[in-house]
Parts: structure tokens; C-alpha cells; sequence
């Protein structure tokens, strides 16, 4: 899996200066681009085969340094009414168990905080060789998988705190 963030654009990284993003990723057919934008249908293929368009919109605006970019071999499993969770192939299934509540989190959070603005919110599961725990970017959160426990010990945590 590829992850990127900053090297695609040049953009001063300051929490003073937003802006909206339209993308296209070219991506090899086999894999899948992700972004912290909302995708804008189903990837298209290109002429000349082998490759596929990926397109993205953020209408929200953001700071640079909340753009992020993930392409990998991912599969996605729907966990809510906007939400999916996003892995390689081999861990998609135990994600979507593990992540299986995330719409009553996000409720409690918009009863305490206010509407989600940003649409959609998925989960993507990054590889095990993936040295960092996470980052949380408009859209598309990035997890580590140590987090797929299987006994939602996360989930109990987060309703026992008596909010």
C-alpha cells in the first residue's frame, strides 16, 4: 500500500489557509485509490487498459496538511449508512466486524458536538508494516490494525465513559 501526504502539492501548511480539492488519481486497475475527499462514483477505466480514474471532491474546505492519499490492493465492506471500512483483502471481513458500531459512535459524537460535516466518514485499516497508529483526515481515518482485536474491547471503552 502506498501512502502519501504533502508530496502531491505545493501548498503552505498553516491552519489559516483553507481549500476545497477536486482530484483525479490514475492508479494501475488492480488497485484502489482512497482519499480524505468524498469519491465521486465508481472508478473509470481508461483507454489503453491496465489503468483506472479515480475521482475525488472535498467541499468542505481543509488545511494541506488534511489531505492524504492512500493506493493499495483494498477491498471495502458498508458498515453504515456513511461509513465503510476499507483493508487488504486478507483482514476486510474482521475490520468490518470490529468497526461494526460506528454509526452509534458517530451519533453520540454529533449529540455532543454537533452534524458531521464532512459526509462520509470510512475507516481504512492500514497494512501490519505500517509503523504509525493512525492519523484522522476529512472522510477517511487511517488505523492501525493492532486495533483489530476482536473482542471490541475499544467499543466497550467508548460506551463506558459515561459521557
Amino acid at each position: 500500500m502506498f501512502v502519501c501526504k504533502f508530496a502531491f502539492q505545493c501548498a503552505l501548511s498553516c491552519a489559516a489557509i483553507v481549500q476545497n480539492i477536486s482530484l483525479q488519481i490514475t492508479a494501475p486497475a488492480e488497485l484502489t485509490a482512497l482519499m480524505s475527499a468524498l469519491r465521486q462514483g465508481e472508478p473509470a477505466p481508461l483507454s489503453g487498459g491496465g489503468k483506472r480514474s479515480h475521482r475525488f471532491e472535498q467541499r468542505v474546505p481543509v488545511q494541506s496538511y488534511l489531505i492524504a492519499l492512500a493506493v493499495g490492493e483494498l477491498q471495502s465492506r458498508r458498515i453504515g449508512p456513511r461509513s465503510s471500512v476499507w483493508s487488504e483483502p486478507s483482514i476486510v471481513d474482521a475490520a468490518a466486524e470490529e468497526f461494526s458500531q460506528t454509526e452509534e459512535m458517530l451519533q453520540t459524537a454529533e449529540d455532543l458536538c454537533g452534524p458531521y460535516v464532512w459526509g462520509e466518514y470510512d475507516i481504512l485499516v492500514m497494512p501490519p508494516s505500517f509503523p504509525y497508529g493512525g492519523m484522522e483526515n476529512p472522510c477517511l481515518t487511517f488505523v492501525t490494525p493492532t486495533l483489530l482485536v476482536q473482542q471490541k474491547i475499544n467499543i466497550d471503552f467508548f460506551y463506558n465513559l459515561n459521557i
